[in-house]
């Protein structure tokens, strides 16, 4: 399919204006005012929907960004941004929430409002926009001089794209952070970095730990693009609520808390630009956020640029299902009618083609039309079982918490901040209408279905069909 002739014209026009600018800076004649109501100037220029400032003052020009590389195969990954996680474990001012005191009244409180965790909700675009000259640059980069790789990432990503949004805004963060993980990894499902963070949202083995991910020889839920969104949200919550910032927050995402409060500290000012201006960040956290506005920016008006996205390939409404285990995911497809491939598709973390040998029974995602299927398969499943052992090692590390039986003297706010989740969330996983709970009762703390809420499409006349 070829773009309308009016499009490319914008295009080559806009490529112009945009090649023109990230050339040889030339004396500033325009300006945005950032977050925090400061007028930058700059010589970028400026795309439909950003509104100018008059310049304040010329200044002397800042040499172009040189853009860096974003890396497509797994193995291959040059960024250590993800090694830098580490130290939300190691520095003593963690992002992990306030434990305080645990409350002990559960029968007459409404805990709707509870001061922790509390998590207002969050507008769909609350990420603000500032165009400068960096962002141009990328903006630049990607749509011309890696414009091939950058449509592979929108095509892998878009079929992940409605269910990381609702994960997203379950978890009270801009759905703007799904192109977050797409400056990552690429949606690559399994891109691994040199430092060994691995998945979509490129998490560390003790982060992914801190934030739930199991991990063992048989299963990485680092893969897992639910899981996964589900832990990057947390985290993303976490840096937010310490940093008061958006722009902070991706900083310290990349680069680690620490550094980014020591930069705060040598900087004198928490205005992520303004560090950026001083040269107080990791020269690879100065260029993050502007890719991820860039690519923000070209995802959401892709026809600006003349790319193209491709809707018909969803990631499918599914379900956890109990299986016995261990089991191939062939011998599941085939018994319960699935299309082949499917729950390789929708169990990426399984690190084999078949469920935890670990355990006697697993339980796995499945498209919610074929779940009726595997369950009344069940007693077929358990005489095909794999004779495969798993080391004790692995059996411990497959031990994980994912439903939580209240105690007496629990509140759901007490639970809430216990596993690093809201109270909302934890109302929405279990189907509570108010926040009573009683001694024994078990709750969910991880969603056991999603299903697509059609609640970010995108704008008409950027489908293609292949």
């Amino acid at each position: 399919m070829k773009p309308k002739k009016t499009t490319l014209v914008a295009c080559i026009a806009l490529s112009v204006l945009i090649t023109t600018s990230c050339a040889t800076p030339v004396k500033r004649s325009n300006s945005t005012t950032n977050s925090n109501g400061k007028t930058i100037a700059h010589d970028a220029p400026l795309l439909p929907g950003m509104k100018a400032n008059p310049p304040e003052k010329a200044d002397e020009p800042r040499p172009t960004p040189s853009p860096l590389e974003i890396t497509e195969i797994p193995q291959d990954l040059e960024t250590d941004e993800s090694a830098l996680k580490e130290e939300i474990l190691a520095s003593d001012e963690s992002v992990a929430p306030d434990q305080g005191n645990v409350a002990t009244d559960d029968s007459t409180d409404d805990l709707d409002n509870e001061d922790q965790p509390q998590i207002k909700a969050a507008p769909k675009k609350q990420i603000p926009f500032e165009f400068n000259q960096k962002v141009a640059s990328w903006i630049q980069y990607f749509s011309q001089n890696d414009r091939e790789r950058f449509q592979r990432f929108l095509d892998r990503g878009e079929p992940y794209r409605e269910v990381v949004e609702n994960i997203l805004e379950e978890n009270k963060v801009p759905t703007d952070l799904y192109y977050l993980g797409l400056i990552e990894s690429g949606f690559v499902t399994n891109a691994k970095s040199h430092a060994k963070a691995v998945g979509v949202w490129q998490f560390m083995p003790s982060t992914g730990k801190l934030y739930g991910l199991a991990r063992d020889g048989y299963v990485d839920e680092r893969r897992d693009p639910v899981r996964a969104t589900e832990a990057a949200a947390k985290m993303l919550r976490d840096l937010h609520e310490q940093f008061g910032s958006w722009y902070l927050a991706m900083a310290a995402y990349n680069a680690g808390p620490g550094r980014i409060k020591g930069a705060i500290r040598r900087g004198g000012t928490n205005d992520f630009w303004e560090l950026v201006e001083k040269k107080k960040l990791p020269r690879e956290t100065m260029e993050y956020v502007p890719k991820f506005i860039a690519a923000r920016y070209i995802g959401e008006n892709p026809d600006l640029f003349a790319f193209y996205i491709n809707e018909e390939k969803r990631y499918p409404n599914v379900e956890l299902v109990k299986v016995p285990s261990p089991v191939s995911f062939e011998k599941i497809e085939k018994a319960a009618g699935i299309p082949g491939g499917t729950l390789s598709f929708v169990n990426p973390h399984y690190l084999h083609s078949y469920t935890h040998p670990g355990k006697r029974e697993d339980e796995i995602w499945v498209p919610e039309n074929y779940v009726k299927n595997v369950e009344a398969k069940a007693s077929e499943l358990g005489k095909a079982r794999l004779s495969i052992k798993p080391t004790r090692a692995t059996r411990a590390a497959r031990e994980k918490i994912l439903v939580y039986r209240v105690k007496r003297g629990d509140t759901l706010k007490s639970i809430a901040r216990k596993q690093k989740l809201s109270v909302a969330y934890l109302k929405q996983v279990n189907g509570l209408r108010s926040a009573k709970i009683m001694p024994g009762q078990k709750l969910k703390l991880s969603a056991s279905s999603y299903r697509q809420k059609r609640a970010h499409p995108r704008k008409k006349g950027t489908k293609r069909k292949r």
